[in-house]
């Protein structure tokens, strides 16, 4: 997949803070990720899934940062009463 030298410059340095993060380190990876969270989020929403499925194989960082996201926001909604 061919990526603009912006898109992968947002890719290395979130698959980076990705493959270095603990499960405990949610809070601090959050800090870590704020500069890039817009970007990256508008980025992926542009893929079909096969383009975001080839994303997460060559970026597997970013994959777990994503899989991170949706698991602190599933325990927002749990801790908030919240039903999906």
């Amino acid at each position: 997949m061919q990526y603009t030298q912006a898109e992968k410059i947002l890719l290395e340095n979130v698959n980076k803070i990705g493959r270095e993060m603990k499960p405990s380190d949610d809070d601090f990876i959050f800090i870590q990720l704020s500069p890039y969270l817009d970007n990256l989020m508008a980025f992926l929403k542009r893929l079909n899934p096969t383009e975001m499925q080839m994303v997460f194989i060559e970026y597997d960082g970013v994959m777990k940062v994503m899989r991170m996201i949706e698991e602190c926001a599933q325990q927002m909604e749990k801790n908030m009463g919240l039903k999906c």
